[in-house]
């Protein structure tokens, strides 16, 4: 296998793990996110190499580099979206989750004040100490 095609692919792997992503974000499965996201990481490494390699490839066999690279910036700007779109879905979502933190601590907050409305204050036990 080519360098090139090493690096095509490895940008289908990206899409396919952005798209779980995307999928993990929506589902709340926040285990296959964290993965998702480590696979990314450690796939951005790869990409990188491969990128090298391939431009060395493409500069050893005369091709028009220019016109490869804008073949795959279209891919890579696509990627980058579709990146954007799972961020801003998170955001969302931790937006959400925070709306309903809130309410549920207002709402803790406003039943202990009921409760000390409602349950009388105990008497000391001891009124003197002789």
């Amino acid at each position: 296998m080519n360098a090139e095609t090493a690096l095509a692919e490895a940008y289908q792997e990206w899409r396919r793990l952005a798209e779980t992503e995307g999928d993990a974000i929506r589902t709340g499965n926040w285990g296959l996110l964290a993965a998702s996201q480590r696979a990314l990481g450690h796939l951005r490494d790869r990409i990188t190499s491969l990128t090298a390699d391939t431009k060395k490839e493409w500069a050893q066999f005369g091709v028009d580099i220019s016109a490869k690279e804008r073949k795959f910036r279209e891919v890579i700007s696509e990627l980058l979206q579709l990146e954007r779109q799972n961020s801003t879905l998170l955001t969302a979502v931790r937006e959400s989750v925070r709306s309903r933190l809130d309410l549920l601590e207002q709402t803790g907050r406003n039943l202990r004040r009921i409760h000390r409305s409602y349950v009388p204050q105990r008497q000391a036990v001891w009124t003197s100490f002789s």
